[in-house]
C-alpha cells in the first residue's frame, strides 16, 4: 500500500517530545493501528492506459481513447478502442476491437461492459448472427445466453460541449472508493497545471474527510496520493496571520478508526505538527485524540523554541444519557529555560455527564441535564516565579478542583400560521440554558442564556428570522475580587454605570437576519443585531475579541460591543469546484470603530 507522506522531526527534539508528552506513543500508535486495520479492506481496482484518458468531475465519468488497456486486481487483462467508466455506478464499457484474457479465459468481440458491483459482464461477440452473452463471476469459458441485459448497458454517455476537469496518460480505480490519475494536467481558470498524479475520493468513508489543519482564506489542495484508506495532501494556503505557505497532510482511515497528521505551515519559521486521531470501539463507546507540537525553526533545523499539547477524550453512551471524560495536558517549554516560552507544564482531568433530550410529560418542552468535575494541576517545578495555576488572597493554588451542574429546557419547531401553506408558516423556538461552575479557590460562576427566535421561509429563495438573546454571566469571588472602576469617555466624561460592576454582566442582542438563496451556487445574508448590555459599552475601553487564522472573532458574545452593527455576506460558486465566500460587519461609527478590521474572504473547495 502507499505509505503517503514522510516528516523529520529535528532529532534533537525527538528526546523532549518523547520525554514530556505521554501520549506520544499512543499518538503513533493510533497510526500504526489504522493503517494496518484499513490495509485489510478488499476493493476491485482497475488500472487503466490509453493515449487519452479525460476526467468529467461533475459526472463522474472517466472517457479514454486509442490503444486502451484495463487490467482487474484479478488478473484479467481486456484491451480496446474506446473506454467509458461511471464511478458512481461503478461500471466500465470497452468497444471496438475488444480482447480479453485472464484466468476466467479469454474473449473476442465487439464491446464488453463490466458492472463490477454485481460480478457480472455483458459481452457483444463477433459471430455470424449478432448476439448478446452475460458472463458470472469471472468464468468466461461458459457464456449464458439469451439473458435479458439493462437497457444501457452498451451506452455511452453525451458528453457535448463538456469540458475535462483533467486529463492523465494513466490512472488506477478503486472501485466505490478513489481514482488515482498518472501525469495528469487540472485545468485551473482555463490555464493547463502538469501534475505527476492526481488523487480524487468518492467513497463512502468520511473519515478520511478528517481535518487536522487550522482554518485558512485560501487553500488550493493538491492530492497527490492515495489508496481506499489513506491520502496524501500539499496544500497552498492563505490566511491573515501567515500570509501565503504550504503545509502538508496525512490521512488514514479505517472501518472504525482514523488518524490525520500535518505539518501547519510548512514554509514558515513557526511550524504546528498536528495529529487527530480517533477510535469507535464497539457502538458505544469512542476514543478522541488531538496532539500539537509547536516548533520555532528554520526548514526543519533545530527549533529555538519547542512546546506542545495533548487533549484526550473518551466518550461512553447509555440508553438515555452518556459520559465523556477529558485529558489535557500543556508542556509551554521542551527544550530548555532559553525558550521565549512560558515554563510552566499544566494538566486538566474532567469527566462531563450529559443526558439525551427528553420531553417533559406530554408537553411540547424539552429538557436536558449534564453535570461535571475537574482536576487542575500545574506539574511544573524548579523554575523561577512559578505561582501554579493562580494566586488568590496571597495564596498560590497549584491545583483546582472545579465541579458544575446545570440544565437546558427548550421549545422546538413550535408551528403557528397558516400551517396549510408552507411559505404562510411561522416557527417559534426558545431555549434557556443554567449552569453553575464552582471551584476550590473561594470563586463560583453562575451562566444562563435564554433565546427566543421566531423564522419563516418567504418563498423558496428568501427566509428571514428574528431573534432575542440574553447572556448573564455572574463571575463571583467570595472576598472581593473586582476593583471599581469608571472609565471615561471620549469627552472625559465618567461613566458611573461600570461602578455597580462586581463580575456580574447581561448581554443582550436582538437580531434579524435575511437570506437569499436562488440555488445551491449563491447565497446572501443580511444580518443586523441591537447590543444592549451591562456594563455598558463604551468606545476605546473594551478591547476586541482576538481572531482566528482567517480573521473571525474567536467568540462572538464580548463586553464592550457596538450598540449597531450589520453584517453582509456572499457566497458563490466561482469554478466547478471553489466557492468564494466574502463577508464584512458595519459598526455604525461606534468611537473609532466604523468597519470590521477587514473583508472576511475564505475560498473553499
Amino acid at each position: 500500500m502507499t505509505t503517503g507522506l514522510k516528516t523529520t522531526l529535528p532529532m534533537s527534539l525527538l528526546p523532549h517530545v518523547r520525554q514530556n508528552s505521554f501520549l506520544f506513543a499512543l499518538v503513533l500508535a493510533c497510526v500504526s493501528v489504522t493503517t494496518a486495520r484499513a490495509a485489510t479492506q478488499p476493493i476491485t481496482t482497475v488500472r487503466l492506459q490509453a493515449d487519452h484518458i479525460a476526467f468529467y468531475n461533475d459526472q463522474y465519468l472517466i472517457e479514454a481513447d486509442g490503444h486502451v488497456r484495463v487490467t482487474t486486481s484479478d488478473g484479467t487483462t481486456i484491451t480496446g478502442d474506446t473506454f467509458s467508466m461511471d464511478l458512481k455506478l461503478n461500471r466500465f464499457l470497452i468497444a471496438s476491437h475488444v480482447h480479453l484474457s485472464g484466468p476466467g479465459g479469454r474473449l473476442h468481440g465487439a464491446a464488453l461492459a463490466d458492472f463490477i458491483a454485481f460480478d457480472r459482464v455483458y459481452f457483444v461477440p463477433v459471430i455470424e448472427k449478432p448476439d448478446r452473452w452475460t458472463y458470472i463471476n469471472g468464468d468466461f469459458r461458459h457464456p449464458i445466453k439469451g439473458r435479458e441485459m439493462p437497457g444501457d448497458v452498451f451506452y455511452f454517455p453525451n458528453l457535448g460541449n463538456a469540458k475535462p476537469t483533467l486529463t492523465a496518460a494513466s490512472a488506477v480505480i478503486g472501485s466505490m472508493s478513489y481514482v488515482r490519475f498518472n501525469d495528469a494536467t487540472l485545468r485551473i481558470f482555463g490555464a493547463p497545471l502538469p501534475l505527476p498524479s492526481y488523487y480524487i475520493y468518492f467513497g463512502a468513508n468520511s473519515d478520511l474527510g478528517q481535518n487536522s489543519l487550522s482554518g485558512a482564506n485560501f487553500d488550493l489542495t493538491w492530492n497527490a496520493s492515495g489508496t481506499n484508506n489513506s491520502i496524501t495532501a500539499i496544500h497552498f494556503r492563505r490566511d491573515t496571520a501567515n500570509g501565503p505557505f504550504l503545509a502538508a497532510e496525512q490521512h488514514f482511515a479505517g472501518r472504525h478508526e482514523f488518524a490525520v497528521v500535518s505539518l501547519n505551515p510548512a514554509t514558515k519559521r513557526d511550524k504546528f505538527w498536528n495529529t487527530v486521531a480517533g477510535d469507535r470501539i464497539g457502538k458505544r463507546f469512542q476514543l478522541n485524540l488531538f496532539e500539537q507540537l509547536y516548533t520555532q525553526q528554520h526548514d526543519l533545523g533545530d527549533p529555538s523554541a519547542a512546546a506542545s499539547s495533548t487533549y484526550l477524550t473518551f466518550t461512553q453512551a447509555f440508553k438515555q444519557s452518556y459520559i465523556q471524560g477529558a485529558i489535557q495536558q500543556t508542556y509551554y517549554n521542551l527544550i530548555g529555560r532559553a525558550s521565549p516560552a512560558i515554563p510552566n507544564h499544566p494538566i486538566q482531568i474532567h469527566l462531563y455527564g450529559v443526558t439525551f433530550n427528553h420531553q417533559i410529560a406530554k408537553t411540547p418542552f424539552f429538557e436536558q441535564l449534564h453535570w461535571g468535575f475537574g482536576f487542575n494541576h500545574d506539574t511544573s517545578t524548579g523554575y523561577d516565579n512559578n505561582t501554579g495555576l493562580q494566586t488568590y488572597g496571597n495564596v498560590a493554588y497549584t491545583t483546582i478542583w472545579d465541579h458544575s451542574l446545570g440544565y437546558t429546557v427548550y421549545l422546538p419547531d413550535w408551528k403557528f400560521g397558516n400551517r396549510d401553506n408552507f411559505y404562510k408558516t411561522y416557527a417559534f423556538n426558545a431555549s434557556e440554558s443554567v449552569s453553575r461552575l464552582w471551584y476550590t479557590v473561594p470563586h463560583h460562576i453562575n451562566s444562563a442564556t435564554t433565546t427566543f427566535s421566531i423564522s419563516r421561509t418567504f418563498s423558496r429563495d428568501l427566509n428571514a428570522y428574528v431573534a432575542y438573546n440574553v447572556v448573564n454571566t455572574g463571575d463571583y469571588y467570595n472576598h472581593g475580587g473586582y476593583t471599581p472602576y469608571a472609565p471615561t469617555d471620549a469627552n472625559g466624561n465618567p461613566d458611573t454605570g461600570f461602578l455597580a460592576f462586581r463580575g456580574a454582566s447581561t448581554l443582550r442582542t436582538a437580531t434579524l437576519a435575511l437570506t437569499y438563496s436562488a440555488t445551491p451556487n449563491f447565497l446572501a445574508r443580511l444580518t443586523f443585531d441591537r447590543h444592549k448590555d451591562f456594563p455598558n459599552a463604551v468606545p476605546g475601553i473594551f478591547p476586541l475579541p482576538p481572531t482566528n487564522n482567517i480573521g473571525q472573532f474567536l467568540y462572538s458574545n464580548y463586553l464592550g460591543q457596538p450598540p449597531y452593527d450589520i453584517s453582509g455576506e456572499v457566497r458563490a460558486k466561482i469554478l466547478p469546484h471553489v466557492m468564494i465566500d466574502v463577508q464584512r460587519t458595519y459598526y455604525f461609527n461606534f468611537g473609532t470603530e466604523r468597519w470590521s478590521p477587514q473583508f472576511l474572504v475564505q475560498f473553499s473547495q
